[in-house]
């Protein structure tokens, strides 16, 4: 399994189980982790920002004081901040104009997460699509991913970012291209309909992209689109490929 492939599956299972920590934490404890963001050992400022994110929509009253945060010297400080304000969701919608501005945070891990967040966060999260699509020319492959990812995130509400995503399905890196695939079934714009048929065109590519290209076509669900979908699966009945 790839790198970028285990980063996300831990942002996954973070999202998931909330850090395994309790799902009805006392106010008290809260108000505790809140004071202890505060702190001047940056250490404790990280482990209060990253308990706080396992107490999920329950640490709303944090979301100002994680905010601050975000903005921390510490980088560690910074990504347990964002990755409690992506847990808590859309709890913490006042976050997002900060963590848009952390898409051109100098730490690729910071944007990485930062797009993840907005995309967990998800209400109001549409300001935040202009930056996502810069983002999808970023240097580092994992932020493209988790850009191309909050997109999908987002919705219909994201179709804007189509042209864009279309564009990524041209990204040399593999998983790009499968979250692209992904996230314009997510959208759901017929405008995607020409650049998923044309994938499914290139037998180049391997079966999981060629298997979510389809399952993309039939969340469109379009007239065409099923038209699309049967075309592929009659062409490959014709090769002798029975995978579809």
């Amino acid at each position: 399994m790839k790198k970028k492939y285990i980063r996300i599956l831990f942002l996954s299972i973070l999202i998931s189980i909330g850090c395994g920590l309790s799902d009805s934490p006392s106010k008290k404890e809260i108000k505790r982790l809140t004071k202890d963001l505060k702190s001047k050992d940056p250490e404790v400022r990280s482990n209060a920002a990253f308990a706080l994110g396992g107490k999920k929509n329950e640490a709303q009253n944090a979301v100002p004081f994680l905010v601050k945060a975000l903005k921390d010297k510490d980088r560690n400080v910074r990504i347990n901040a964002v990755l409690a304000l992506g847990l808590i969701g859309k709890g913490a919608a006042n976050a997002i104009p900060t963590l848009v501005e952390l898409l051109k945070d100098p730490n690729p891990d910071v944007r990485e997460y930062s797009a993840y967040a907005v995309g967990r966060i998800k209400k109001g999260a549409v300001v935040a699509i202009p930056s996502l699509i810069r983002s999808l020319q970023d240097e580092n492959t994992s932020v493209r991913i988790s850009s191309i990812w909050a997109l999908g995130a987002i919705g219909p509400e994201a179709k804007d970012a189509t042209p864009a995503i279309i564009q990524s399905l041209q990204d040399d890196d593999r998983d790009v291209r499968l979250n692209a695939i992904i996230a314009l079934g997510d959208i759901g714009t017929e405008d995607s309909i020409p650049a998923l048929a044309k994938t499914l065109a290139q037998p180049s590519e391997d079966w999981s992209i060629l298997d979510s290209a389809v399952e993309s076509l039939n969340r469109i669900g379009t007239p065409k689109a099923i038209q699309e979908i049967k075309y592929f699966q009659q062409k490959n009945r014709e090769i002798g490929n029975f995978n579809f």
